[in-house]
């Protein structure tokens, strides 16, 4: 019985080593098929303050990682803004717009309309590859309009009009040039002489 004990000795490391085999394999393929532990990155717009009623020049942008850092391609995304309040609207006219990924993990959600209410908000942002999901939220803040350049256009017509009554001032008492020179605290702009 001890000879026949010595001739399969050899075989238990054997069969130890092909289950380990078999055991790596395994779970190799369970982590390559598995959770990609998504995460969704902002990019662009976050902390924008954007003028009511005015598209903001850079759209809302986020790209889509899995956990080492690598772009997911094909993500479904989902840009979500409030139903009341401080808020816009995307193409459409919708408060909501969906997306994909691209190869490089991103996805914008192009053309975002501020409505006409001040104050801060957020867009919530979802994304779901394979039945794993994301979420995130961009916040955003609408602003009302400087009126900055109406003073600017107050002063330029307020010097039109300056320059329409000393145009007929100086025709009215005989002035000899057709051309009116229009003088501001010291040079003179008018036509050359």
């Amino acid at each position: 019985m001890m000879q026949r004990l010595r001739k399969n000795y050899w075989r238990v490391p054997l069969v130890a080593l092909c289950q380990l085999l078999l055991l790596q394999t395994a779970f190799g393929q369970a982590q390559a098929g598995g959770k990609r532990n998504l995460r969704i990155v902002v990019t662009q717009g976050d902390a924008a303050r954007n003028v009511v009623q005015q598209i903001p020049a850079r759209p809302l942008l986020i790209r889509v990682e899995d956990g080492t850092g690598n772009p997911v391609a094909g993500a479904t995304v989902v840009f979500t803004a409030p139903s009341v309040g401080p808020s816009g609207e995307f193409a459409d006219d919708s408060r909501v717009v969906r997306v994909m990924t691209g190869p490089d993990g991103l996805a914008s959600a192009g053309v975002f309309h501020p409505n006409a209410s001040t104050g801060g908000y957020q867009i919530r942002v979802t994304a779901e590859l394979q039945g794993e999901m994301a979420s995130a939220v961009i916040s955003q803040t609408n602003i009302a309009e400087k009126k900055g350049r109406g003073k600017l256009i107050a002063a330029l017509a307020i010097a039109a009009a300056a320059a329409g009554a000393a145009i007929a001032y100086s025709r009215k008492n005989g002035g000899s040039s057709d051309t009116p020179t229009i003088t501001f605290g010291g040079g003179a702009v008018g036509a050359p002489r």
